[in-house]
């Protein structure tokens, strides 16, 4: 039954999946075709705000074919040229609209003949109407030139007569431009006031007469001609102008006829696309229901998938606390004996003489310390695969890390009688990079090759691959005579927890070649691996290193054993007996006076009985635990209750870091711990005690020697005082930058720091200060924070004393 529902569930989630690709395909399809429908609508209506333009356009050739009657009419009633240019313009512009009235009919011939029609009759009947303006004119011209001829010829006619006098020359002249004018004004009339003789007038009067007579004749004779053409020519003009005017309205017939079929076109075409939106909506609609059905379906199994994933991760918290629990217990339960291994290891190094005992002691302490590294690399695996490691870039000696690493498995391979060879070709001596991660690497290939090498040799080889400026690629090998991996294992070995064979599993847990091959990728380099059943294995590692140099301070890596305590109690309490025994062989060459007690109970009591310098207490202890009674003495407000006081854990959890600094403690040191770690880490807590309570006096003495001599010597009071107020204030920001480089682990910015604040502790010969700086800076790259932060506690113990001196 529960089959048949998921098989039905899953085929409605197949069937609404379907749905939704179809309907998407036919909302596409809909949308496309509304959308083609609309752009053809547009079209058409862009077509005809054409057509109604055109329409505009043949108003306006109406308009100028009547101006041009109307410019002609006022021509030949008062013959200007104005209103022949007027005429000339409105025929011009006339045949320019037609001329675009044209382009607009492109690929409609019978429009475009109609336009060539109308444009040829409007030429022709301007032809016309100017023919009947020379008509008009040349009629009224040659009645004026005939009769102006014969009046001039009457004074010369006269002048023959016997009486003429210039008097009446000029009468006759007169006479003349006064019939002239009378003529032009078409008035026959004539104007004279004359006082001549009787006699002689009426002679002139009789001339005159007989000859407007004869004009008047002749020019009815040329005027019946003239009219007769002028009245045809009127006839032609206005059969033109009918023409135009049918031209004209066929044009604009044709114009509204089309643009009505547009305007039923776009009709036809609104209700098809309307009928598309419609359909597109309706299609849109069912879309979105179905996929807000859908999501809703989603929501629903998404809030499932959450409630399940909420108890799995749940699941995984309780299972990661779990494991964090049990690995926090083991690594207590481990580091407690390591730290006695190492230690006691360390103190028998000071007194053994040079030899093979003390090289062996020196293989057990390295041994020892890379067992810790192991531990650690376990408790830490998770963030291994969560690339979270992070690797150091520190100079270290290449051949002595591969020539020590080599000497671990000496005896080893003597046991199984196997060969180790060497061969370490042109590599630098120093490089930048992580010391420890690369002995890991190369610590876990070794180990590999000889449990699994019955006879032959081990060979580690290193060279350089690649080299360009201070970057340098190595290849190491290690090479074996085994028994070799077959082809289709060689990928499986480098997974977690994995053997090549199941004979394999009884010589290890396969852990080492996946944590070996997630550092190689953590280097950014290549692991390669060349081997073949029975004749032996190559593992190969490409990684890329910076050429580095030796710092000086290596050549004096003893010279921290000289730190000597004196003077001071000191409280030890601790339920495991090797630390103890560890703590008193450390402090017995040291004028200490130390009290040792064996759980808490015992330790609070002490405190409670005794004045002590420092306490240094485990912090899980059988009946009272370190972090009570650190509580119970600061509450207590005894005589110890302002003490430093330093947890010492084998914990390595953070969350149990932090409860131990809130309980009360100074300090925290981790077991396995290092001698030198822990005398400085006293050392500074009991100054600070002591710069608390000792009078100026005594920190110059003690901790703040400093000479102003040599600034006196540079320049007067003034200068001297300038100086000191300077070094007080940049030491003072630097010592807060320090504080700030410890909490964000940033170890260029101590060194940075350090550096700024020699120059003014040196011109102060403040040899103290002097020292701790230049150690500072010397091993920013190299330890711990932890340890770095004490050396900047001593530092800032040291610059107090001197300021507090200074005020003295």
């Amino acid at each position: 039954m529960t089959r048949f529902k998921l098989n039905n569930r899953h085929t409605w989630a197949w069937l609404v999946n379907l749905a939704l690709i179809v309907l998407t395909i036919i909302i596409s399809v809909a949308g496309y075709k509304a959308y083609q429908r609309l752009d053809n609508m547009v079209s058409e209506l862009q077509q005809n705000a054409e057509q109604n333009y055109n329409l505009l356009i043949l108003k306006d050739v109406s308009f100028f074919v009547n101006e041009m009657e109307t410019q002609i009419d006022a021509y030949r009633n008062n013959p200007k040229s104005d209103y022949i240019r007027n005429f000339n313009a409105s025929l011009d512009n006339s045949q320019y609209l037609i001329d675009s009235l044209k382009t607009n009919y492109f690929e409609r011939d019978e429009m475009i003949q109609l336009c060539d029609s109308l444009s040829d009759l409007i030429k022709e009947r301007a032809k016309v109407q100017t023919k009947l303006t020379a008509i008009n004119s040349d009629l009224l011209e040659n009645t004026l030139e005939d009769l102006t001829q014969k009046i001039e010829r009457m004074p010369q006619l006269l002048a023959e007569a016997d009486t003429i006098t210039p008097e009446k020359i000029g009468f006759f002249k007169k006479t003349g431009r006064i019939v002239t004018n009378a003529l032009k004004k078409k008035e026959n009339r004539i104007k004279a006031d004359t006082t001549v003789a009787l006699t002689q007038s009426e002679k002139l009067q009789t001339e005159i007469m007989s000859e407007l007579a004869k004009a008047k004749e002749e020019s009815m004779e040329k005027g019946s001609d003239l009219r007769f053409q002028l009245s045809t020519l009127e006839k032609e003009s206005q059969v033109f102008q009918n023409k135009i005017i049918d031209v004209i309205n066929t044009i604009e017939s044709r114009e509204l006829e089309e643009g009505r079929d547009h305007v039923k076109g776009i009709q036809d075409l609104a209700s098809d696309t309307n009928r598309e939106v419609v359909i597109f909506s309706a299609l849109s609609s069912a879309l979105l229901l179905i996929t807000l059905i859908s999501q809703l379906n989603y929501v629903g199994r998404n809030r499932k998938h959450q409630a399940l994933l909420r108890e799995a991760k749940k699941n995984a918290e309780e299972l990661a606390e779990a494991k964090e629990k049990f690995l926090a217990n083991m690594s207590h339960e481990i580091r407690t004996p390591m730290n006695a291994i190492s230690g006691f290891t360390s103190q028998l190094l000071k007194n053994a003489q040079p030899g093979e005992q003390k090289e062996q002691l020196q293989i057990i302490k390295s041994s020892s310390d890379h067992l810790l590294h192991l531990l650690n690399d376990i408790l830490d695996f998770s963030k291994l695969h969560a690339n979270k490691v992070k690797l150091k870039q520190e100079a270290f000696d290449l051949k002595l890390l591969l020539n020590d690493t080599m000497r671990i498995f000496e005896e080893m391979a003597d046991e199984k009688g196997l060969k180790l060879k060497t061969s370490f070709d042109g590599i630098p001596n120093f490089v930048l990079g992580d010391e420890h991660r690369l002995r890991q690497i190369i610590l876990n290939l070794l180990h590999n090759a000889i449990k699994f090498t019955e006879k032959g040799y081990v060979e580690l080889s290193a060279s350089v691959q690649f080299n360009s400026g201070d970057q340098v690629s190595l290849r190491i090998a290690v090479k074996d005579s085994g028994v070799g991996i077959p082809k289709d294992k060689q990928v499986k070995i480098f997974e977690e927890f994995e053997q090549a064979t199941v004979a394999d599993e009884a010589k290890g847990t396969g852990l080492g070649l996946a944590i070996s091959a997630m550092l190689v990728k953590l280097h950014e380099g290549e692991f390669l691996i060349e081997s073949e059943p029975g004749k032996g294995t190559e593992m190969i590692l490409i990684l890329p290193f910076t050429l580095g140099e030796r710092l000086k301070e290596d050549v004096k890596e003893k010279d921290e054993n000289l730190i000597h305590l004196s003077g001071i109690s000191v409280l030890v309490a601790d339920d495991e007996p090797f630390n103890l025994k560890l703590l008193e062989t450390i402090f017995k060459s040291h004028d200490i006076k130390l009290v040792q007690t064996k759980d808490g109970t015992e330790a609070l009591a002490a405190l409670q009985s005794q004045v002590f310098d420092i306490a240094i207490l485990d912090v899980k202890m059988p009946g009272l635990s370190g972090l009570e009674v650190v509580k119970k003495v600061r509450e207590g407000k005894g005589k110890n209750h302002r003490i430093p006081m330093i947890a010492l854990t084998a914990t390595v959890s953070e969350q149990e870091m932090k409860e131990s600094l809130a309980s009360g403690f100074d300090r925290i040191l981790r077991k396995p711990f290092d001698e030198n770690a822990l005398l400085e880490m006293i050392r500074v807590e009991t100054m600070k005690t002591k710069m608390k309570k000792s009078p100026a006096a005594e920190i110059v003495t003690e901790v703040a020697k400093f000479d102003l001599s040599g600034l006196s010597e540079m320049g007067d009071d003034d200068f001297v005082k300038e100086m000191v107020d300077i070094f007080k204030s940049s030491s003072a920001r630097s010592i807060e930058n320090l504080k700030k480089a410890i909490q964000l682990k940033i170890r260029e910015s101590l060194k940075n720091e350090a550096h700024k604040m020699l120059p003014p502790a040196r011109h102060l010969s403040a040899t103290d200060l002097v020292k701790a700086l230049e150690a500072l800076q010397a091993k920013a790259d190299k330890e711990t924070f932890d340890e770095l932060s004490i050396r900047i506690a001593e530092i800032e113990t040291i610059y107090n004393g001197i300021t507090a001196a200074l005020k003295g």
